[in-house]
């Protein structure tokens, strides 16, 4: 690797892993630590396949972190092209530098690849198969080609690719390349976690309020409820859960008296409208007031 890319590479900021992770490492989420951990010391890709919001993400950053190895993400979507993952030329430093490897800016997945790191494919069966064929040399041959400067690079051999996908069912969703899907070899399947661990979950994140435990019980019922509402097509995440319970708290916080239930459900009017979908049809304002005066004895207004 010339030494231009690799100074590019140490002026890059990664992500800062050891803030903001608390992810309980029970349950199914242990058992995914433990099969990744696995995966990666016998050089295997792992896909991680659950609904949103189910903590792939978190465990994949838990994972980077307790490797001491950098972490990168790229989000796909129709969005994101081979550019977005290679990267491009920065054009005002063309006018400085000319077509060079100084004007040139890595893409996370070049970072990833040269660097040595944990890359996660988020949403990688949303992604458009012509970007996907991007990740097959760096994942088989251990080569990157960047298009921009005619260059083929040696990958790093640290490099570890983690893929994230929703399940096929869900809308958006598109059938992986045969070409990708076999350079995955580790299949782990996430669910939501049960009411004991997310409690845990939700705790872990608001440890600096003083929110009472039955309130904090009383939020994860009110999630619970919509996954198992079959009138709800997408239901409410585990981030729903935690911004139910910092909401709440804050609201409390700020008025001076002790969380109750009132003000949790005039939370959850704030975080659930828009955290869930109902089937077509559906009016949200109305499934919202149900949901809250049935689990909490009021709509919170």
């Amino acid at each position: 690797m010339s030494e231009k890319i690799l100074k590019l590479l140490k002026d890059k900021k990664t992500d800062e892993l050891n803030s903001g992770i608390n992810l309980i490492l029970e349950g199914q989420y242990k058992e995914a630590y433990n099969a990744m951990l696995d995966a990666y010391n016998a050089g295997l890709y792992v896909g991680l396949i659950g609904p949103v919001g189910s903590g792939k993400t978190a465990l994949c950053r838990k994972f980077a972190a307790d490797l001491d190895l950098p972490f990168s993400w790229v989000t796909f979507s129709d969005l994101v092209r081979p550019s977005t993952l290679i990267g491009s030329f920065d054009p005002t430093l063309v006018f400085k530098y000319g077509f060079s490897e100084e004007a040139f800016s890595p893409g996370p997945f070049t970072i990833s690849t040269l660097e040595g790191g944990i890359f996660l494919a988020n949403e990688l069966n949303r992604g458009d198969e012509y970007v996907l064929n991007t990740l097959l040399d760096a994942l088989e041959e251990k080569k990157l080609f960047i298009p921009s400067l005619r260059s083929w690079f040696d990958v790093d051999d640290k490099f570890y690719m983690i893929a994230a996908m929703n399940p096929s069912e869900m809308r958006g969703t598109r059938k992986l390349p045969s070409a990708i899907k076999d350079r995955i070899k580790v299949w782990i399947h996430l669910d939501y976690p049960p009411k004991s661990i997310e409690q845990k979950i939700v705790k872990a994140n608001v440890s600096e309020y003083d929110l009472p435990p039955a309130i904090i019980e009383l939020s994860i019922e009110l999630i619970v409820q919509t996954r198992n509402d079959p009138t709800v097509d997408t239901p409410a995440s585990i981030r729903s859960s935690i911004g139910l319970a910092r909401l709440c708290a804050e609201k409390s916080r700020r008025l001076k008296k002790m969380a109750d239930n009132h003000i949790l459900a005039s939370c959850a009017q704030l975080i659930l409208k828009d955290a869930i979908k109902l089937k077509p049809g559906k009016s949200i304002d109305r499934y919202v007031n149900e949901l809250t005066k049935r689990v909490l004895g009021t709509d919170g207004k």
